[in-house]
């Protein structure tokens, strides 16, 4: 005999119960840990089947998670605990609601059975709990055999009980370790608060099990918190939905800083129910908590469940529950900030380039509307000599009189380029966002600006299934035609533009361009043969009125940094000198996930 088949009962029990503890601890909940766990159970009570009900937080019922033994499919799991979920009847239902085990000798004797196998004679199940103390779900097994489990059984089955309930609390812990590393990594590569506050709701949802949850953003302007994400029943009051501080329990958690949990807000008299995740007359729990900044307060974060329909299951949160939206909250606080931070410093960048350019554009247009003047008042003079109209078409008059015209011309159209520069990059950061192919836009842009015949040869490659960019087609069009336009000016005797766009997974574009590392981009490259940019000049292409060329103001390449900045992307000059100029440009791809 092996040392295995000698052992007695208890000593097998110990065993098997150690083994299971250990895998609890390495599987987790995983969906061999939890079958092996069944099968175990099964086989050291003597038992025909068992299954493992676990209750869902979001709703309180009860549903099958895991089977052992004969009889089992998957639309029997589907069924198994319908009557317990709408009438409160059966073993495992009972047991869930008082949270004690539960022995069943007979089951043709038992108020609380429910049949569904009709060759069961006798049943035990035994509850585990969770982290918090409460009913987590049951584990019940069944057998053929009247009378058939015993005490002992009891004892066996509670303590393999316990070892899911590490299991699955370890499995908790993970996800929301994961979550919360997850979201700080997004946070952290994000640059628009619109993507930021829809990827917070989704995380807090997930890591608290939850059906509501909104995010509310303090509008410094109006000293409102309003609504700037949201799922379900608000989705059509998002950017319209606020609360002034101090009102109602949102309000008070962004004018107090302090965090309300509660079993049902409705008990509470601060509730105003204006603005609830659920229909305003379905109770529900409610958590908020404060989104803390460096200065001030910038908004609240709130989770809600709705009332579930077993009466006995409370969908309250926990202080486990308000730790974890505490801490994504301050993830939020500091992306906030960065975010605004930012805004601050383009703005304040812009301002100080706006002055700047008011300056030169004043000087420039005086002094081309000096010029017109000028040509004017020689134009009156020639026609003010001219008494006979039949001497206008003397030669000499005539041409006099064509070429002031012209420098006219030439003078109008020359104030119309400053004006169009000046507004060009007044409006560079003033986006209109939808979701665009970025590969067809740059193909359209190359077809409309490229020369259609000249020396410059025309190379394109353009990546296929790219993702949508959330973006400002026509600003974009603008920055790209200026860089086509560029490269063509600067080889007038020919040469090749390479027009590339391609995509760069998170963490991998180039270490010198210092791309967010958890963020993935669409890479667009306009690269040319001309004499490219010498090293002392790259740091300032890019700044106002800086320009080699003679046409312009210089204000080209700073109105092409000042549309990819406000798309939160990345402009560089990578081509080395004497050998061509190559432009790289990275815009941000929202995360999806």
């Amino acid at each position: 005999m092996t040392d295995e088949t000698m052992q007695t009962p208890s000593q097998d029990f110990l065993s098997v119960a150690n083994r299971l503890l250990s895998l609890s601890l390495t599987q987790h909940a995983s969906r061999d840990f939890l079958h092996e766990t069944l099968s175990e159970a099964v086989r050291l009570t003597g038992g025909q089947r068992a299954f493992l009900a676990r209750v869902v937080q979001e709703t309180g019922e009860l549903a099958v998670v895991e089977t052992a033994g004969d009889g089992w499919t998957g639309e029997v799991r589907r069924i198994r605990l319908q009557p317990h979920n709408e009438t409160h009847r059966g073993i495992t239902g009972y047991v869930a609601i008082t949270g004690a085990p539960y022995l069943c000798p007979d089951v043709r004797d038992d108020p609380h059975y429910v049949m569904f196998f009709a060759d069961v004679r006798s049943e035990v199940a035994v509850p585990f709990f969770d982290a918090e103390g409460r009913v987590g779900g049951v584990l019940h097994v069944d057998s053929e055999t009247p009378d058939h489990f015993c005490s002992e059984h009891l004892a066996w089955l509670t303590t393999l009980a316990n070892g899911i309930a590490a299991g699955l609390a370890f499995e908790e812990y993970r996800t929301r370790e994961r979550l919360l590393v997850q979201i700080g990594r997004d946070l952290a590569a994000t640059s628009e608060t619109e993507p930021l506050a829809r990827r917070v709701v989704e995380v807090a949802a997930e890591a608290l099990r939850c059906e509501g949850c909104s995010l509310f953003l303090l509008d410094e302007t109006r000293e409102t918190l309003v609504l700037s994400a949201t799922r379900g029943y608000l989705l059509t009051e998002v950017g319209t939905a606020s609360y002034a501080m101090g009102e109602g329990l949102t309000g008070t958690v962004g004018l107090t800083g302090q965090p309300i949990r509660l079993d049902d807000p409705r008990d509470d008299p601060r509730w105003k129910g204006r603005y609830p995740e659920f229909s305003p007359d379905e109770r529900s729990a409610f958590l908020a908590v404060p989104i803390v900044g460096r200065e001030r307060i910038l908004g609240v974060l709130r989770v809600s469940r709705p009332r579930a329909t077993p009466a006995w299951f409370r969908a309250r949160f926990t202080e486990s529950d308000e730790r974890v939206l505490l801490t994504i909250a301050g993830q939020v606080g500091i992306a906030v900030d960065n975010v605004r931070n930012f805004n601050r410093v383009l703005r304040s960048e812009r301002m100080a380039a706006w002055g700047e350019l008011s300056a030169k554009s004043a000087h420039m247009i005086g002094n081309r509307t000096f010029a017109i003047k000028g040509d004017l008042n020689e134009l009156k003079y020639l026609l003010s000599q001219c008494r006979d109209p039949q001497a206008l078409a003397q030669k000499d008059m005539n041409l006099e009189v064509a070429a002031l015209a012209e420098s006219i011309e030439r003078g109008v159209y020359r104030l119309e380029e400053i004006l169009s520069e000046f507004r060009d990059f007044v409006m560079a950061t003033q986006l209109t966002l939808r979701p665009t192919d970025i590969a067809a836009l740059v193909q359209a842009t190359v077809s409309e600006t490229f020369p259609k015949r000249g020396p410059v040869q025309l190379v394109t490659d353009y990546a296929p299934d790219l993702p949508l960019l959330n973006c400002d087609g026509e600003k974009l069009k603008r920055a790209f035609s200026e860089l086509i336009e560029n490269a063509v000016s600067f080889m007038p005797d020919g040469g090749t533009l390479t027009v590339r766009v391609l995509s760069v997974a998170a963490g991998e574009g180039p270490a010198s361009v210092r791309l967010a590392p958890s963020r993935a981009y669409i890479q667009v490259v306009f690269a040319d043969t001309g004499p490219g940019v010498q090293e002392s000049l790259k740091d300032k292409i890019f700044t106002p009125f800086f320009s080699s060329r003679v046409k312009g103001m210089g204000l080209g390449l700073s109105i092409v940094k000042g549309i990819v900045d406000a798309h939160h992307g990345k402009i560089r000059e990578a081509g080395e000198p004497n050998e061509g100029a190559e432009f790289l440009i990275f815009l941000p791809v929202e995360n999806q996930q």
